[in-house]
This record gives structure tokens, C-alpha cells and sequence, in this order.
């Protein structure tokens, strides 16, 4: 028994003590989630009903890349002067395109409702 009690203190002050070295800093501020980078541009994923980052910041030239993320297959298709289309993207496919002339794009999934997602070019 007091084996036992001796195991169980340990492993209780081993996560203590691992718990206490997660801490964070004392700033709150959160920090924004940012896209990941690629050679020459920024990565989207396409997740079930969701792109992240829904928005993203690339300098004209730069590579776009969508990787469909979720389960389901989805759509990336630019809306109003935005003219790319990926078609049916199926689950672990990419589809790339390099952002052309300065302003806001604003892409959807044509398959699911609500998602949507802009890209700011400069």
C-alpha cells in the first residue's frame, strides 16, 4: 500500500511539474492565426465547412495553395472578377493559384453554404 501511495505521489508531482512548465507568458494578448508560408506564397486549409485562415494577406505574384484538409470534397471558386475554380477538390488534394492584380478576393466552397474565405493582394 505504501508502495503504492509512493507511485501515485510521484506521478502526480511529475505532471504537476509538467503542467507548470505549459505556462504561458503573461501577456493575454492573443495572437492572430497566421497562414502558414510556402516558397512563394501561403497555404489554406480546407477543413469540413471552414478555411484556415479564412483570410489571408499575399503580395501579388505570390502562390495561393488549398489543401482539402476535412473528409468531404470541396470547392474553391473566386466569386465576382475572381476566376479561378478548383472543381471537386477530393479529401488530401491541393489546388494552387498565384494572385494576380491588387485589391480583395473573395473565394467560396460552391458545395457547402457559409464557407467563404478573401485574400487581400498588395
Amino acid at each position: 500500500m505504501l508502495k503504492r501511495t509512493l507511485i501515485i505521489s510521484l506521478v502526480l508531482a511529475a505532471l504537476g511539474t509538467g503542467l507548470a512548465a505549459c505556462g504561458g507568458s503573461s501577456d493575454p494578448t492573443p495572437v492572430a492565426a497566421q497562414p502558414p508560408k510556402t516558397a512563394n506564397g501561403v497555404s489554406v486549409s480546407v477543413q469540413d465547412n471552414v478555411f484556415k485562415p479564412g483570410n489571408v494577406k499575399v503580395n501579388e505574384g505570390q502562390t495561393v495553395t488549398f489543401t482539402n484538409d476535412g473528409a468531404v470534397a470541396h470547392t474553391v471558386t473566386g466569386i465576382g472578377d475572381a476566376t479561378f475554380d478548383s472543381g471537386t477538390l477530393a479529401p488530401g488534394k491541393t489546388f494552387s493559384f498565384i494572385a494576380e492584380g491588387k485589391g480583395k478576393i473573395t473565394y467560396v466552397c460552391t458545395i457547402h453554404a457559409g464557407m467563404k474565405g478573401t485574400i487581400e493582394v498588395d
